[in-house]
């Protein structure tokens, strides 16, 4: 996914200006090397950055909040996230880069349809000024990942329907703080990541990285979005 990922990040309007980095989290020495062939390949321009070991929490939370926080640590005036899932649009930094001096904390490049609220965060294609990210970066640190529960509880109160993850963390700060984010009317990046891909039988995906990649630009147009293990998939059609 990676790969197609950084297939559509080249086809927009501002690829030649970006700072693009790619951020690996705990991983075997075979699969890293599928990510430098997958940078070399279809991003060459991008670094990648290996995380070092570190306090283990559920899904990609260290790694993903991590990430934010050396992208505010560049000095850069606005850091993107982009999950390795996330197929992004040809406009897509183009409308953060107008929306987002409008925003209270962040501009966000879709809505997931599971989401409640209209105002909410999520982390996949989103964007910040290094302003409103300074007030996150402090929280990104070892005591809340150690009891990331009790560290919010202290910092902002019980908010149980925020979730507790990386997205979850920022929507809580956002919530106490009465920070709004926004979103465009059409959406400027897809999902295309789901629920049990390469873990059931039909999803499986199996070869080397040139077969995988290959194997799932046939896959992505026969998954029914609203099949039993497809949630929050967006085809990039839509």
């Amino acid at each position: 996914m990676l790969a197609l990922s950084l297939e559509a990040i080249r086809r927009t309007s501002q690829a030649n200006q970006l700072d693009v980095r790619i951020f690996v989290d705990n991983t075997t020495s075979e699969r890293l090397e599928e990510v430098r062939y997958v940078r070399d390949t279809y991003f060459p321009e991008a670094m990648i950055f290996h995380a070092h070991p570190h306090i283990q929490v559920p899904s990609g939370m260290w790694n993903i909040l991590q990430s934010l926080k050396a992208g505010f640590e560049t000095g850069a005036e606005y850091v993107f996230l982009i999950e390795e899932d996330i197929l992004v649009r040809p406009d897509f930094f183009d409308w953060h880069y107008t929306a987002n001096a409008q925003a209270d904390l962040a501009t966000c490049g879709r809505k997931i349809p599971t989401l409640p609220g209209y105002n909410q965060y999520t982390n996949p294609g989103s964007c910040f000024h290094r302003a409103a990210l300074a007030h996150i970066v402090p929280h990104i640190n070892d005591e809340m990942f150690q009891d990331r529960r009790a560290y919010y509880e202290r910092q902002w109160g019980i908010m149980d329907e925020a979730s507790d993850l990386d997205d979850g963390m920022i929507r809580r700060f956002a919530k106490f703080h009465g920070l709004s984010v926004i979103y465009p009317e059409t959406a400027k990046c897809s999902h295309i990541g789901f629920r049990a891909y390469n873990h059931y039988m039909g999803w499986t995906n199996e070869g080397n990285i040139q077969e995988r990649i290959a194997n799932l630009r046939k896959m992505l147009p026969t998954i029914d979005p609203n099949g039993r293990y497809t949630r929050d998939f967006e085809p990039i059609s839509s």
